[in-house]
């Protein structure tokens, strides 16, 4: 009920908590991937300290790092690392960490406009799943998390929250459906961040949005297309996220092994041993 101004130094403290999650995950598993425009010397410290000798000075750089004289890596690419050393939270999170970073510099240093309350609570719910997700990934032995009860009620009511918004937009499509008053559907894609399919509601084409993941191995080149989101022009269908499209029995994972030839002509395969010219 209150206006943005009130809660926007929340927004600001949980992205700077997700940012420093994420760089302490790089920390533990790759340190140097952590800064930007190290010296050499400090290069060779984190890197290659037994090629050093005693007198390289050491103290030094060590001091400089304790010290935070060296810049490290934006949001972006901090959460891009978690998902090289996690990719089995990338579907669930990218969507997040995407919205987050967009937010996070204005959040912390200026102003955030027509920002709602419910963007708030979807913040405070996917960083809190987040700090249990590393929790429950063993990625620090020092970093137990036990969400307080208020915390935990919080989890269930957004959740609660969560799917009574889905069965609305499914029950809302259903409507349309029923009265015959279809739009008409524009759906086209022109990228491979994605893909056609038909709506379960209308029947009609419907987009989904996500990523094309590529796979290979002797027996060549295979396509997944991972699911974010989805939208159908013509029944009114939306869902915004990968929780939304689980919670509507949707698709997450897509073969596109139809696409195979032109991803392989776009990637320049033809004179690759993983592509059969066969």
């Amino acid at each position: 009920m209150k206006s943005w101004v009130d809660f926007q130094p929340a927004i600001g403290n949980l992205c700077i908590s997700v940012e420093l999650l994420l760089k302490s995950v790089i920390a533990e598993k790759a340190l140097y991937m952590l800064y930007v425009g190290l010296p050499d010397e400090a290069k060779l410290l984190l890197c290659y300290p037994d090629s050093l000798t005693k007198e390289h000075n050491s103290v030094s750089y060590i001091g400089d790092l304790k010290y935070f004289s060296y810049k490290t890596i934006e949001m972006d690419k901090a959460s891009s690392f978690l998902f090289h050393f996690y990719p089995e939270i990338k579907q669930e999170y990218k969507g997040f960490f995407h919205s987050l970073s967009s937010i996070r510099n204005v959040s912390v240093h200026a102003s955030v406009p027509d920002f709602q309350k419910y963007e708030l609570e979807s913040i405070a719910y996917h960083s809190t799943r987040l700090f249990h997700k590393v929790s429950e990934l063993g990625v620090f032995k020092y970093f137990p998390f036990s969400p307080e009860k208020k915390t935990v009620n919080f989890l269930k009511y957004y959740e609660g929250e969560k799917v009574k918004k889905v069965k609305d937009a499914l029950d809302n499509a259903r409507k349309v459906v029923k009265s015959g008053k279809l739009n008409e559907s524009f759906s086209y894609c022109d990228d491979w961040a994605m893909m056609v399919q038909e709506c379960p509601i209308c029947g009609q084409n419907g987009v989904y949005t996500g990523e094309t993941e590529e796979s290979s191995d002797d027996n060549g080149v295979s396509l997944n297309f991972l699911c974010e989101s989805f939208e159908c022009d013509a029944c009114g269908l939306k869902l915004e996220d990968f929780e939304e499209l689980e919670l509507a029995g949707m698709e997450t994972s897509i073969d596109r092994e139809d696409d195979v030839e032109q991803w392989c002509h776009e990637h320049g395969y033809y004179d690759d041993d993983r592509w059969d010219h066969s």
